[in-house]
């Protein structure tokens, strides 16, 4: 067995102090060099050494090996670093939403954060800049004023951080960090060219300058499609016709909308399937002739040994809950970042109204939040009428939306072990809790150990 490191992320200031803008350094050349890999008798360093003294004959075999020859993905080798800055937090809702990239942003929960809104064109476009700035530059001095407020009451440093946020629009700016390897970035640049706000159409432009700068044979249908613009057309369309039917007007937190049938048994009948000799039909009655105890006993001898970083067998996935949740956009900043889950999200709405944290409650300043929340939402209704997808600039962190969360039992164990712990954001946390009571009550063998880090020893210690 031999295993060399073929390469790994390096700094692009580096790259320009060693070697200028030497096109040795692109990430073609791993491409290129595995996608020769399966038809190439050589071995892989003689690969790679033959792709770096030929960069543009390594991009012709890029051309063709993944356009030509549509093996896609090779250019999943080619990964990219990008530092995004100055975005709004509504960009980086839609930017976060691509599950096959990594992001690391700056978080309003732990930094006082400053002044910087972004003003979209679309703002300028509709004679609104003005009152969007007047209103922007109240909501700062209102989250200023409700940060000490809520120091001067006695509240601890970080809830005064996490919850004076609460009153903060979309519209603050964002930095976060992005790795994505070449295929998925040309799917991002494309979906982003196709979005109806011009923010996102300009962070595809700058995203795909860079990229086929770098790696011209591996970004080359990076430009805005029907296909993904169609969605913001259907949008519309269904917009104005659910304005004619009245609503439920449910504004439950949580909804356990439905589940795979039988899951205990299910589950069982997955684990019977993978360990045995035997079809599914007949794993599935096996399992239905068993016990509770006996299904128990094959549940928790899948978890012996488990420790706090394991995650449970990949059987737990067939195992499926979809649920209808109504969150803070400051939650769903969260909620967002599981994109192993399905997560389908409305438009934010303000018939769902605002949540209003505990402690600016406990601070005497409830209704002073309901007051500014009423500014932003005139601005909300004002900019709505010329513009329905840049109206959300001006939602604030406070405002709700429903939104279908479709997770397997797998990767809800992940969820509520991060967002049930005790160092999880209260919102969240009291989410992940509900969820997983509910999920209990429907799986009492599966969902054993639903539960944050915190509990997780308890728990173990039960079974």
């Amino acid at each position: 067995m031999e295993v060399k490191i073929a390469g790994y992320n390096v700094d692009s200031t580096l790259i320009d102090d060693i070697n200028g803008k030497s096109e040795s350094f692109t990430p073609e050349i791993i491409s290129a060099s595995y996608a020769r890999i399966s038809r190439d008798p050589r071995n892989i360093p003689e690969l790679r050494k033959e792709a770096r003294e030929a960069v543009k004959k390594a991009r012709k075999s890029n051309e063709k090996i993944i356009f030509g020859l549509g093996h896609s993905s090779v250019a999943e080798h080619a990964v990219f670093n990008f530092d995004i800055m100055g975005i709004s937090r509504l960009a980086v809702e839609e930017l976060e939403s691509f599950r096959l990239a990594s992001f690391t942003e700056k978080s309003q929960r732990y930094i006082k954060i400053g002044e910087d809104i972004f003003i979209p064109k679309e703002i300028k476009e509709c004679s609104l800049e003005k009152e969007f700035g007047d209103v922007m530059n109240f909501l700062s001095d209102e989250y200023n004023s409700l940060y000490k407020n809520m120091l001067y009451h006695g509240e601890d440093e970080s809830v005064a951080k996490e919850d004076s946020r609460y009153i903060l629009p979309l519209a603050v700016t964002a930095q976060l960090g992005m790795t994505v390897n070449a295929r998925e970035l040309e799917y991002i640049i494309s979906r982003l060219a196709s979005h109806r706000l011009k923010e996102l159409n300009e962070l595809a432009e700058k995203l795909g300058a860079i990229a086929r700068k770098i790696a011209p044979s591996l970004v080359r249908y990076p430009q805005a499609v029907d296909y993904f613009s169609n969605k913001f057309k259907i949008r519309d369309k269904i917009d104005k016709i659910s304005r004619n039917f009245s609503s439920d007007e449910n504004t439950e937190d949580v909804r356990l909308l439905s589940e795979t049938k039988d899951c205990d048994n299910f589950l069982v009948a997955a684990l019977l399937f993978s360990s045995g000799d035997i079809g599914a039909e007949d794993a599935k009655a096996m399992a239905l002739r068993m016990s509770i105890k006996e299904r128990n006993d094959i549940v928790q001898a899948t978890m012996g040994g488990i420790q706090l970083h394991n995650s449970v067998w990949r059987e737990f996935e067939h195992a499926h809950l979809l649920f209808e949740v109504v969150v803070s956009a400051s939650c769903f900043a969260q909620l967002k970042r599981h994109r192993m889950a399905t997560i389908t999200a409305q438009p934010y709405s303000e018939r769902l109204g605002i949540k209003i944290p505990k402690s600016v409650e406990r601070c005497g300043a409830a209704e002073e939040f309901k007051r500014v929340a009423d500014v932003s939402k005139r601005l909300y209704e004002k900019v709505r009428k010329a513009n329905s997808f840049a109206a959300d600039y001006a939602i604030l962190n406070a405002n709700r939306r429903r939104v279908l969360f479709d997770i397997n039992l797998r990767e809800l164990y992940h969820f509520s072990r991060l967002r049930s712990d005790k160092h999880a954001q209260w919102e969240i946390r009291e989410l992940s809790e509900k969820m997983s009571k509910m999920v209990k009550r429907k799986l009492p063998a599966g969902a054993v150990l639903l539960g944050g880090k915190d509990t997780f020893g308890k728990l173990k210690n039960n079974l």
